[in-house]
């Protein structure tokens, strides 16, 4: 029974946050290139892990500062991954599908990656509930976060006709800037824990990421889906209404439970400490009410303009 629950635990965030994005941009979860992207997703957090171990052999982990591991340790090895297994593989499967459905399959391959990462450290770790807990609320919805980045960045690209992988540069190069400034204050926390303001600015990474994606994929979303439309390939579903705000409304409740669950064993002066800690989740189920909101106005409004037509 333990097993189960730990495996839930690992596989549970990856899959809320992809349902995030699959509502977001009117997906759909019975699609099979998504289920495709996410399990090559997860192969890829697999061959991520040998490059990386390749990496340390060759620039021992002690002989790197924190920038030099973030940079080339995890940020650019697991976002070229991904964005390989994007670009290479999952992408295929969208020729006759619609743009939007890029940034749901961009999601999903970055979501099947952080349930293996996840799975691994959940299953490593003395203490798996708080590991589970804390990684649910940062390290799984920083990998949406790049996700959806990348994602966003290449559905740009796709409208501005580029085809070729210079011209989709940013959707790479971005998720790695992003990646690596969520890492490089966790390692200068590990080799100086008293230095206060490397924790401060950790969280401000998180807060500015979290604005800085969901504004860009805000800006994005629209010309895809007016694109799809021009060319006849939009379903125009908005049927996704109930479940952004639904789904909002857990992460607004659920992202501070979770952190302030870390936090209990040590006491009431950690809770300041939790409730910023559930900045991405929280961001995300602000982003997924107000955007559940608009899509019902939508609704009615074409409800309306329907009614009046027919009188």
């Amino acid at each position: 029974m333990i097993r189960f629950v730990i495996l839930v635990a690992a596989i549970a965030p990856p899959l809320l946050i992809l349902g995030y994005g699959i509502a977001k941009a009117r997906g759909t979860w019975k699609s099979e290139a998504m289920w495709n992207a996410f399990l090559a997703g997860a192969v890829g957090a697999l061959a991520a892990v040998v490059c990386e171990l390749a990496l340390e052999y060759l620039s021992p982990d002690d002989q790197m500062g924190p920038i030099a591991k973030a940079i080339l340790l995890a940020a650019i090895p697991e976002e070229s991954v991904k964005f390989f297994v994007l670009v290479a593989l999952a992408e295929k499967h969208v020729d006759v599908r619609r743009l939007q459905d890029l940034i749901v399959l961009a999601l999903a391959v970055s979501m099947g990656f952080a349930a293996v990462e996840n799975f691994s450290y959940v299953t490593s770790a003395g203490g798996w509930k708080m590991t589970a807990a804390l990684r649910a609320v940062t390290a799984v919805p920083g990998h949406g976060i790049d996700g959806l980045a990348m994602g966003a960045l290449l559905v740009a690209s796709r409208l501005n006709g580029g085809k070729s992988l210079w011209s989709a540069r940013y959707a790479l190069l971005v998720p790695i800037v992003l990646h690596a400034a969520y890492d490089f204050p966790l390692f200068e926390m590990q080799k100086h824990a008293d230095k206060i303001w490397f924790g401060a600015a950790w969280l401000a990474i998180i807060a500015a990421s979290s604005i800085f994606v969901i504004m860009l994929c805000n800006r994005i979303i629209p010309r895809a889906v007016a694109a799809d439309r021009a060319a006849g390939r939009d379903d125009s579903s908005i049927e996704t209404t109930d479940r952004l705000i639904i789904g909002g409304i857990i992460g607004l409740i659920g992202g501070p439970l979770l952190a302030a669950s870390v936090f209990y064993a040590r006491g009431l002066e950690f809770a300041t400490v939790a409730m910023v800690l559930s900045i991405f989740p929280v961001a995300l189920g602000i982003d997924s009410i107000f955007a559940g909101l608009h899509r019902r106005g939508q609704r009615l409004s074409i409800r309306n303009a329907n009614i009046d037509y027919a009188h």
